[in-house]
């Protein structure tokens, strides 16, 4: 093989580039007496322009503006067991990757079922909808799921029957590195969530669960010695620690006389103090819980274990610091997420169809309330918008979808949309939402899953994520008004 070279010639001017000198004769007095004129005139102009209002809110707009919500995938692992719901959905890091929790949403008794996660990589140029990037069996149903904050390929999961798992995606042929022991100390009924929140050293990430054992365990994958053998500290929930001005306005007060564990629904934690969560329960209390005093918890893991600190028994702490606003919600609380923008606000949702917005040291009565629906229809799933400090988002049992922007409108949704497939033993209604989430990376766009077992991608409008600069003054300005108005 041989190669053939060409040359070409191209004429081009050579340009000498000019230095520039300072004037070195000119007219002084000429000059005193143009600025002595000009600069009355041009300081008022100028001051003019500070004051002025014309351009405040204006943001330019580099892209094309999205003034229609368009579904772009529908997804659903068809190689799963049947009947699966999807249970809960999470975007890795890079927001390229979309992930599900499949389990049986409705069980009566021991669970027979088995359990998936599965994963889509939407960055790539075909997506096969039917078929997940990657897939993996668990022996019971898998309840929820958590992407690794730093590593797009770690995850970990609950399972129905109270185990704690993390894959490593890379690793195709054997993606489970680590599963917790079936002891006292894990949990002893379905995990309801997992999340990641930030450990006692730099870079280093602890795993949260809680389950409807009313357990918040905390484990230390990095941990040279626990892992997840057991957590390394941990939280008890229950009856008898209940805030007595929480009872006193609750009519099933007399079913709180045993002291029983109370089963936790959903978790959120604070980036700015890992130790502080707020839970929501099975009967509609919203309570904020602490761990800074649990034994074990700022253990760092970096020193080797004491003789006999291995098998020492593990203590649960009462985690419940103080109970949110007087009245619960009436049934279970199905949702809870914390403003990434203002470190101290909080979203609840539950199955009486309220959302609430809450205050982390004003406990006592809510922000703000919100009911979407006209029919009351139970709430599933809510969650603020990563982009704009305004927006949030919730999800319904009627399988709608509700956009809330308080910049825009402080009473109602401002965009509400059929999310869902048609319920396949009722095509008249829709299947409920099961869970929602915003792309922590791309604005525009936003996952929905249903108990069908779909995950739908939609991509949502510009006004949705698009910012002018005002929307954290104007959330302050409602947290600052307890009546919202």
């Amino acid at each position: 093989m041989s190669i053939r070279l060409a040359e070409k010639e191209i004429q081009t001017e050579d340009t000498q580039q000019k230095s520039l000198k300072l004037l070195q004769k000119y007219n002084h007095e000429s000059l005193v007496s143009f600025l002595s004129k000009a600069e009355s005139l041009m300081s008022t102009e100028l001051m003019k322009n500070i004051k002025s209002t014309a351009f405040d809110g204006y943001s330019v707009k580099w892209d094309d503006q999205i003034d229609t919500i368009s579904c772009l995938h529908t997804l659903s692992h068809f190689q799963r067991e049947e009947g699966l719901s999807c249970m809960q959905i999470a975007w890795n890091k890079t927001g390229s990757m979309i992930g599900a929790a499949y389990g049986h949403s409705m069980h009566q008794g021991w669970c027979t079922h088995k359990g998936h996660f599965c994963a889509w990589s939407l960055g790539l140029r075909e997506v096969n909808p039917d078929i997940a990037s990657f897939a993996v069996e668990t022996t019971t149903c898998l309840t929820s799921i958590a992407f690794h904050p730093d590593s797009p390929n770690i995850v970990a999961g609950g399972t129905y029957q109270g185990e704690i798992i993390i894959w490593n995606m890379n690793e195709k042929d054997d993606p489970v590195v680590m599963t917790s022991k079936m002891n006292e100390y894990s949990h002893q009924d379905p995990v309801v969530k997992v999340f990641w929140s930030p450990g006692p050293r730099v870079n280093q990430f602890d795993l949260v669960s809680t389950g409807t054992d009313g357990r918040i365990l905390v484990w230390s994958p990095q941990h040279h010695d626990l892992k997840l053998s057991r957590p390394k500290c941990g939280a008890q929930l229950s009856t008898a620690n209940i805030p007595h001005n929480m009872l006193a306005s609750f009519e099933n007060r007399k079913a709180f006389v045993l002291d029983t564990a109370l089963g936790a629904t959903c978790i959120t934690g604070f980036k700015e103090d890992p130790a502080c969560f707020v839970i929501g329960t099975e009967p509609g209390f919203v309570f904020k819980c602490n761990l800074a005093s649990a034994p074990g918890f700022n253990d760092t893991g970096s020193l080797s274990p004491k003789k006999g600190e291995k098998d020492a028994k593990l203590a649960y702490v009462n985690g419940i610091q103080s109970g949110f606003t007087p009245v619960p919600h009436i049934g279970a609380v199905t949702g809870l997420t914390t403003s990434p923008f203002i470190r101290d606000i909080i979203l609840s949702c539950g199955s009486d169809g309220i959302i609430r917005m809450l205050h982390k040291i004003k406990t006592h009565g809510a922000l703000a309330t919100w009911q979407p629906s006209t029919t009351c229809a139970p709430l599933t799933s809510v969650s603020w918008s990563p982009h704009k400090a305004t927006v949030f988002a919730v999800g319904s049992h009627d399988g709608m979808l509700y956009f809330f922007n308080i910049s825009q409108n402080k009473h109602l949704p401002v965009v509400s949309i059929p999310a869902t497939t048609k319920n396949t033993t009722n095509q008249k209604s829709a299947s409920p939402v099961s869970d929602l989430a915003f792309n922590p990376a791309n604005a525009g766009i936003m996952a929905v899953s249903d108990s069908q077992g779909y995950i739908r991608i939609f991509r949502i409008l510009s006004t949705l994520f698009e910012c002018d600069g005002r929307e954290e003054v104007i959330l302050s300005r409602l947290m600052n008004s307890r009546d919202g108005k």
